[in-house]
Protein backbone atom coordinates (compact mmCIF):
# COMPACT_ATOMS: atom_id res chain seq x y z
CA UNK A 1 0.00 0.00 0.00
CA UNK A 2 3.01 2.32 0.29
CA UNK A 3 2.73 3.72 -3.21
CA UNK A 4 3.84 7.32 -3.67
CA UNK A 5 1.21 9.34 -5.55
CA UNK A 6 1.78 12.72 -7.15
CA UNK A 7 0.81 15.69 -5.00
CA UNK A 8 -1.81 16.83 -7.51
CA UNK A 9 -3.37 13.38 -7.79
CA UNK A 10 -3.54 13.04 -4.02
CA UNK A 11 -5.16 16.46 -3.65
CA UNK A 12 -7.77 15.54 -6.25
CA UNK A 13 -8.87 12.55 -4.16
CA UNK A 14 -8.89 14.41 -0.83
CA UNK A 15 -11.59 16.57 0.73
CA UNK A 16 -10.72 20.18 1.62
CA UNK A 17 -11.21 20.99 5.30
CA UNK A 18 -11.70 24.55 6.50
CA UNK A 19 -10.33 24.24 10.03
CA UNK A 20 -11.47 27.67 11.17
CA UNK A 21 -15.03 26.86 10.15
CA UNK A 22 -15.10 23.24 11.32
CA UNK A 23 -13.79 24.05 14.80
CA UNK A 24 -15.30 27.55 14.99
CA UNK A 25 -12.17 28.71 16.76
CA UNK A 26 -11.89 32.03 18.55
CA UNK A 27 -9.43 34.74 17.54
CA UNK A 28 -6.59 32.23 17.35
CA UNK A 29 -4.89 30.46 14.46
CA UNK A 30 -4.26 27.10 16.10
CA UNK A 31 -6.09 24.27 17.81
CA UNK A 32 -5.02 21.28 19.90
CA UNK A 33 -6.91 18.07 20.66
CA UNK A 34 -6.18 15.20 23.01
CA UNK A 35 -7.62 11.88 21.85
CA UNK A 36 -8.13 9.17 24.47
CA UNK A 37 -8.61 5.45 23.81
CA UNK A 38 -11.83 5.09 21.86
CA UNK A 39 -12.60 1.41 22.48
CA UNK A 40 -13.01 0.97 18.74
CA UNK A 41 -10.68 1.63 15.81
CA UNK A 42 -11.55 4.68 13.74
CA UNK A 43 -10.60 6.17 10.40
CA UNK A 44 -10.35 9.76 9.16
CA UNK A 45 -10.67 9.83 5.35
CA UNK A 46 -8.30 11.69 3.01
CA UNK A 47 -8.41 15.46 3.46
CA UNK A 48 -6.17 18.51 3.35
CA UNK A 49 -6.13 21.99 4.86
CA UNK A 50 -4.03 25.14 5.07
CA UNK A 51 -2.72 24.32 8.54
CA UNK A 52 0.46 22.47 9.51
CA UNK A 53 -0.43 19.42 11.58
CA UNK A 54 1.55 17.50 14.20
CA UNK A 55 0.47 14.11 15.55
CA UNK A 56 2.20 13.00 18.74
CA UNK A 57 1.33 9.44 19.76
CA UNK A 58 1.30 8.87 23.52
CA UNK A 59 0.59 5.16 23.39
CA UNK A 60 -0.80 2.53 21.03
CA UNK A 61 -0.56 2.38 17.23
CA UNK A 62 -1.49 5.09 14.74
CA UNK A 63 -1.39 4.68 10.94
CA UNK A 64 -1.13 7.71 8.66
CA UNK A 65 -1.13 8.07 4.88
CA UNK A 66 0.44 11.37 3.77
CA UNK A 67 0.76 12.28 0.09
CA UNK A 68 0.27 8.63 -0.82
CA UNK A 69 2.82 7.14 1.59
CA UNK A 70 2.01 5.05 4.67
CA UNK A 71 3.55 5.56 8.09
CA UNK A 72 3.04 3.50 11.24
CA UNK A 73 3.56 5.35 14.52
CA UNK A 74 3.93 3.92 18.01
CA UNK A 75 3.91 5.55 21.44
CA UNK A 76 6.37 8.44 21.60
CA UNK A 77 6.58 8.97 17.81
CA UNK A 78 5.82 12.30 16.10
CA UNK A 79 4.37 12.90 12.61
CA UNK A 80 4.53 16.19 10.70
CA UNK A 81 2.09 17.06 7.89
CA UNK A 82 2.78 20.22 5.89
CA UNK A 83 0.14 22.72 4.83
CA UNK A 84 -2.07 21.54 1.94
CA UNK A 85 -0.74 17.97 2.02
CA UNK A 86 -3.44 15.28 1.54
CA UNK A 87 -3.53 12.87 4.47
CA UNK A 88 -5.72 10.25 6.12
CA UNK A 89 -5.49 8.52 9.50
CA UNK A 90 -6.36 5.16 11.00
CA UNK A 91 -6.17 4.86 14.75
CA UNK A 92 -6.19 1.60 16.65
CA UNK A 93 -8.65 1.28 19.52
CA UNK A 94 -5.95 1.51 22.20
CA UNK A 95 -4.17 4.58 20.80
CA UNK A 96 -3.85 7.90 22.63
CA UNK A 97 -2.46 10.94 20.82
CA UNK A 98 -2.29 14.73 20.67
CA UNK A 99 -3.11 16.55 17.44
CA UNK A 100 -1.81 20.10 16.94
CA UNK A 101 -2.98 22.16 13.95
CA UNK A 102 -1.87 25.72 13.27
CA UNK A 103 -1.66 28.35 10.57
CA UNK A 104 1.91 28.47 9.16
CA UNK A 105 1.78 32.26 9.46
CA UNK A 106 1.65 31.83 13.22
CA UNK A 107 5.43 31.36 12.92
CA UNK A 108 5.81 34.94 11.72
CA UNK A 109 6.52 37.56 14.37
CA UNK A 110 4.14 40.51 14.69
CA UNK A 111 6.29 42.18 12.00
CA UNK A 112 6.46 39.85 9.01
CA UNK A 113 9.75 39.94 7.15
CA UNK A 114 11.24 38.27 4.09
CA UNK A 115 13.97 37.04 6.46
CA UNK A 116 11.42 34.96 8.37
CA UNK A 117 9.81 33.87 5.11
CA UNK A 118 12.95 31.92 4.20
CA UNK A 119 12.30 29.63 7.18
CA UNK A 120 8.52 29.44 6.98
CA UNK A 121 7.76 29.18 3.25
CA UNK A 122 9.28 25.69 2.91
CA UNK A 123 6.56 24.33 5.20
CA UNK A 124 3.93 25.87 2.92
CA UNK A 125 5.29 25.16 -0.57
CA UNK A 126 7.11 21.87 -0.03
CA UNK A 127 5.67 18.56 -1.14
CA UNK A 128 7.29 16.67 1.74
CA UNK A 129 9.46 17.09 4.82
CA UNK A 130 13.03 15.73 5.03
CA UNK A 131 11.87 13.57 7.93
CA UNK A 132 8.18 12.76 8.08
CA UNK A 133 8.30 10.80 11.35
CA UNK A 134 10.59 11.39 14.33
CA UNK A 135 10.87 8.27 16.47
CA UNK A 136 10.56 8.05 20.24
CA UNK A 137 14.24 7.20 20.74
CA UNK A 138 15.26 10.52 19.21
CA UNK A 139 12.57 12.62 20.88
CA UNK A 140 13.16 11.27 24.39
CA UNK A 141 16.38 13.28 24.71
CA UNK A 142 14.71 16.55 23.64
CA UNK A 143 12.21 19.05 25.03
CA UNK A 144 9.73 18.37 22.19
CA UNK A 145 7.34 15.98 24.04
CA UNK A 146 7.09 18.48 26.91
CA UNK A 147 6.45 21.39 24.55
CA UNK A 148 3.68 19.48 22.77
CA UNK A 149 2.06 18.54 26.06
CA UNK A 150 2.27 22.15 27.22
CA UNK A 151 0.57 23.40 24.03
CA UNK A 152 -2.26 20.94 24.66
CA UNK A 153 -2.60 22.00 28.31
CA UNK A 154 -2.53 25.72 27.52
CA UNK A 155 -5.11 25.36 24.75
CA UNK A 156 -7.49 23.25 26.84
CA UNK A 157 -7.26 25.46 29.96
CA UNK A 158 -7.18 28.79 28.09
CA UNK A 159 -5.73 30.77 30.99
CA UNK A 160 -4.93 34.45 30.49
CA UNK A 161 -2.21 34.84 27.82
CA UNK A 162 -2.42 31.23 26.61
CA UNK A 163 -2.10 32.41 23.00
CA UNK A 164 1.39 33.76 23.69
CA UNK A 165 2.43 30.53 25.38
CA UNK A 166 1.16 28.35 22.53
CA UNK A 167 2.83 30.47 19.84
CA UNK A 168 6.11 30.45 21.76
CA UNK A 169 6.09 26.65 22.15
CA UNK A 170 5.18 26.03 18.49
CA UNK A 171 8.01 28.31 17.34
CA UNK A 172 10.44 26.40 19.58
CA UNK A 173 9.25 23.09 18.13
CA UNK A 174 9.88 24.23 14.57
CA UNK A 175 13.18 25.83 15.40
CA UNK A 176 14.23 22.39 16.65
CA UNK A 177 13.18 20.83 13.32
CA UNK A 178 15.01 23.46 11.26
CA UNK A 179 18.25 23.16 13.22
CA UNK A 180 18.11 19.38 13.22
CA UNK A 181 17.61 19.16 9.46
CA UNK A 182 20.30 21.74 8.79
CA UNK A 183 22.79 19.84 10.97
CA UNK A 184 21.99 16.67 9.04
CA UNK A 185 22.34 18.42 5.67
CA UNK A 186 18.68 17.79 4.83
CA UNK A 187 16.49 20.11 2.75
CA UNK A 188 12.77 20.41 2.17
CA UNK A 189 11.66 18.77 -1.07
CA UNK A 190 9.98 21.48 -3.13
CA UNK A 191 7.20 21.02 -5.63
CA UNK A 192 8.58 20.59 -9.12
CA UNK A 193 6.96 23.85 -10.25
CA UNK A 194 8.73 25.93 -7.58
CA UNK A 195 12.18 27.31 -8.47
CA UNK A 196 14.64 29.29 -6.38
CA UNK A 197 13.99 32.43 -8.40
CA UNK A 198 10.27 32.01 -7.75
CA UNK A 199 10.90 31.94 -4.01
CA UNK A 200 12.96 35.13 -4.31
CA UNK A 201 10.14 36.78 -6.23
CA UNK A 202 7.67 35.69 -3.60
CA UNK A 203 9.82 37.21 -0.88
CA UNK A 204 9.78 40.52 -2.80
CA UNK A 205 5.99 40.44 -2.89
CA UNK A 206 5.67 39.67 0.83
CA UNK A 207 8.09 42.46 1.67
CA UNK A 208 6.24 44.93 -0.58
CA UNK A 209 2.92 44.07 1.05
CA UNK A 210 4.36 44.54 4.53
CA UNK A 211 5.60 47.99 3.60
CA UNK A 212 2.53 49.12 1.61
CA UNK A 213 -0.53 47.28 2.99
CA UNK A 214 -2.06 50.62 4.01
CA UNK A 215 -2.18 51.70 0.36
CA UNK A 216 -3.82 50.22 -2.72
CA UNK A 217 -1.91 47.02 -3.57
CA UNK A 218 -3.13 45.12 -6.61
CA UNK A 219 -2.32 41.63 -7.85
CA UNK A 220 -1.65 43.14 -11.27
CA UNK A 221 1.06 45.40 -9.84
CA UNK A 222 2.63 42.49 -7.95
CA UNK A 223 2.60 40.39 -11.12
CA UNK A 224 4.60 43.10 -12.89
CA UNK A 225 6.99 43.28 -9.93
CA UNK A 226 7.64 39.55 -10.40
CA UNK A 227 7.79 39.85 -14.20
CA UNK A 228 4.86 37.44 -14.51
CA UNK A 229 1.52 37.58 -16.24
CA UNK A 230 -1.47 38.28 -13.99
CA UNK A 231 -2.92 34.79 -14.42
CA UNK A 232 0.40 33.02 -13.79
CA UNK A 233 1.11 35.18 -10.73
CA UNK A 234 -2.34 34.47 -9.27
CA UNK A 235 -1.88 30.71 -9.65
CA UNK A 236 1.71 30.87 -8.37
CA UNK A 237 0.82 32.91 -5.28
CA UNK A 238 -2.11 30.64 -4.38
CA UNK A 239 -0.02 27.49 -4.84
CA UNK A 240 2.89 28.92 -2.84
CA UNK A 241 1.15 30.60 0.07
CA UNK A 242 -2.02 28.51 0.25
CA UNK A 243 -4.17 31.64 0.01
CA UNK A 244 -5.15 33.87 -2.85
CA UNK A 245 -3.38 37.23 -3.14
CA UNK A 246 -6.44 39.14 -1.92
CA UNK A 247 -6.90 36.75 1.03
CA UNK A 248 -3.30 37.19 2.11
CA UNK A 249 -3.47 40.98 1.77
CA UNK A 250 -6.61 41.04 3.91
CA UNK A 251 -4.90 38.76 6.46
CA UNK A 252 -2.00 41.25 6.75
CA UNK A 253 -4.38 44.19 7.13
CA UNK A 254 -6.42 42.42 9.82
CA UNK A 255 -3.31 41.53 11.84
CA UNK A 256 -2.08 45.12 11.56
CA UNK A 257 -5.49 46.34 12.69
CA UNK A 258 -5.27 44.04 15.71
CA UNK A 259 -2.10 45.81 16.83
CA UNK A 260 -3.83 49.19 16.68
CA UNK A 261 -6.88 47.89 18.53
CA UNK A 262 -4.59 46.71 21.32
CA UNK A 263 -2.17 49.63 21.50
CA UNK A 264 -4.20 52.73 20.59
CA UNK A 265 -7.51 54.37 21.43
CA UNK A 266 -8.28 55.16 17.80
CA UNK A 267 -11.76 54.67 16.38
CA UNK A 268 -12.75 51.76 14.16
CA UNK A 269 -12.94 54.11 11.18
CA UNK A 270 -9.44 55.46 11.81
CA UNK A 271 -7.95 51.99 12.13
CA UNK A 272 -9.77 50.83 9.00
CA UNK A 273 -8.32 53.74 7.00
CA UNK A 274 -4.78 53.28 8.38
CA UNK A 275 -4.70 49.58 7.50
CA UNK A 276 -5.90 49.90 3.91
CA UNK A 277 -9.62 49.12 4.17
CA UNK A 278 -11.91 51.27 2.06
CA UNK A 279 -14.41 51.87 4.87
CA UNK A 280 -15.31 50.77 8.41
CA UNK A 281 -18.15 48.53 7.23
CA UNK A 282 -15.90 46.42 5.03
CA UNK A 283 -13.23 46.34 7.74
CA UNK A 284 -15.64 44.99 10.36
CA UNK A 285 -16.97 42.38 7.93
CA UNK A 286 -13.48 41.13 7.06
CA UNK A 287 -12.26 41.23 10.65
CA UNK A 288 -15.21 39.10 11.74
CA UNK A 289 -14.56 36.68 8.89
CA UNK A 290 -10.97 36.10 10.02
CA UNK A 291 -11.40 36.37 13.81
CA UNK A 292 -15.03 35.27 14.33
CA UNK A 293 -15.80 38.49 16.22
CA UNK A 294 -16.06 42.20 15.51
CA UNK A 295 -13.11 44.53 16.24
CA UNK A 296 -15.02 45.98 19.19
CA UNK A 297 -15.64 42.58 20.69
CA UNK A 298 -12.00 41.62 20.10
CA UNK A 299 -10.83 44.61 22.13
CA UNK A 300 -13.40 44.03 24.87
CA UNK A 301 -12.35 40.40 25.11
CA UNK A 302 -8.68 41.34 25.38
CA UNK A 303 -9.30 43.72 28.28
CA UNK A 304 -11.89 41.48 30.00
CA UNK A 305 -14.74 43.90 29.46
CA UNK A 306 -18.40 42.88 29.18
CA UNK A 307 -18.85 41.11 25.82
CA UNK A 308 -22.28 39.59 26.36
CA UNK A 309 -23.83 41.83 23.72
CA UNK A 310 -22.60 43.42 20.50
CA UNK A 311 -22.74 47.20 20.59
CA UNK A 312 -25.44 48.92 18.51
CA UNK A 313 -22.74 50.69 16.51
CA UNK A 314 -21.18 47.41 15.39
CA UNK A 315 -24.53 45.90 14.41
CA UNK A 316 -25.63 49.01 12.52
CA UNK A 317 -22.38 49.31 10.55
CA UNK A 318 -22.33 45.63 9.55
CA UNK A 319 -26.05 45.62 8.67
CA UNK A 320 -25.63 48.71 6.52
CA UNK A 321 -22.80 47.07 4.58
CA UNK A 322 -24.66 43.78 4.19
CA UNK A 323 -27.75 45.49 2.78
CA UNK A 324 -25.85 47.19 -0.04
Amino acid sequence: MSITLSHAASIAKAQYEDIRKSFNTEAVSFCAHYHERSGLPSEIPAHYHEYIELIYVIEGTFVATVSGRDFVLSGGDLLIVNANEPHSFYRKAESKFICLQFDPFLLFSSIRTSFEARFIMPFIISCSSPQRVVKKAELDTTSIPGLIQNVQNEYSQKDYGYELSVRSDICRIFLWFLRKWRAQGLEMEMKESVRNEDIERLEKVLEYIDQNYMNTVSADKMAKLCNMSYSYFSRFFKASVGRSFSEYLTYVRVTEAEKRLISTGKSISQIAYETGFTNASYFITQFKRYRNMTPKKFKQRLFNEDISLETPDDIEIVSTYASR
